[in-house]
C-alpha cells in the first residue's frame, strides 16, 4: 500500500510540473540518517514552522523547534494520549512557550508532516522520535511543489482551528482537561 501510495506521489507530480517536476526527497530510516536530514529541514526555516505530528520525543527536532520558536512562529498539533506519555517532549515544548495543541477529531492525531514557511513539506510514516530515527522501518518524503504544499497548509490551517489549546501546569505537568484560549 504505501509503496503504490509513493508511486502516485511521484506520478502526481511529475504530471503537475511536466518535464520539468519539481524534485522528490526521501529519506529511509534506520538505513539512513532521517534526524540528521529532519533536523536541517527545521533549521531552514525563516518565518514559519507547522507541525502535526502524533508522537515527539527526538532530541534534534526538539531542540531546533526550541530555538526557531525563538525567531520563528511554531505552532504545534499533537495527539492528546500521546502528549502525556512519559517519553514525550511535549511538556518541554509548552514550558519553553511553544504554541502546542492537542488534535481534536473522532480516534487519533496520527498525522505526520511539517511545513517549513508555507513552501515545503515533510511527510511520511516517521513520528519525531528516536524509535523512528533508529530502530523502526520509516518513511520521508520532502515537497516543494506548491499544490502539494498548499493542500498540506490547508489541512493544517483546519486541524489548528479544530484543535484544542493546552497549557502546562508546573506542579502537575500537562493540564487534565484542555484549557481553551480566547
Amino acid at each position: 500500500m504505501r509503496q503504490a501510495s509513493l508511486g502516485l506521489i511521484c506520478v502526481f507530480m511529475l504530471l503537475a510540473g511536466g518535464a520539468q517536476a519539481t524534485p522528490l526527497e526521501i529519506c529511509f530510516s534506520p538505513d539512513e540518517n532521517c534526524a540528521e536530514k529532519l533536523q536541517s529541514f527545521f533549521a531552514s526555516a525563516q518565518k514559519t514552522i507547522d507541525v502535526a505530528i502524533y508522537d515527539i520525543n527526538l532530541d534534534e527536532v526538539v531542540h531546533q523547534i526550541l530555538v526557531k520558536s525563538k525567531t520563528t512562529r511554531v505552532r504545534v498539533i499533537v495527539d492528546k494520549k500521546q502528549a502525556k506519555g512519559s517519553h514525550s517532549a511535549v511538556p518541554l515544548l509548552l514550558k519553553s512557550g511553544v504554541d502546542v495543541r492537542y488534535g481534536h477529531q473522532r480516534g487519533i492525531m496520527h498525522d505526520k508532516f511539517t511545513i517549513i514557511d508555507g513552501a515545503r513539506v515533510e511527510t511520511g510514516s516517521f513520528n519525531y522520535t528516536h524509535h523512528a530515527s533508529q530502530a523502526n522501518q520509516e518513511n520521508q518524503i520532502y515537497l516543494n511543489e506548491p499544490s502539494a504544499v498548499s493542500r498540506f497548509a490547508q489541512r493544517f490551517e483546519k486541524m489548528w482551528h479544530e484543535a484544542r489549546p493546552i497549557r502546562f501546569e508546573s506542579d502537575r505537568g500537562l493540564a487534565s482537561k484542555p484549557q481553551y484560549k480566547k
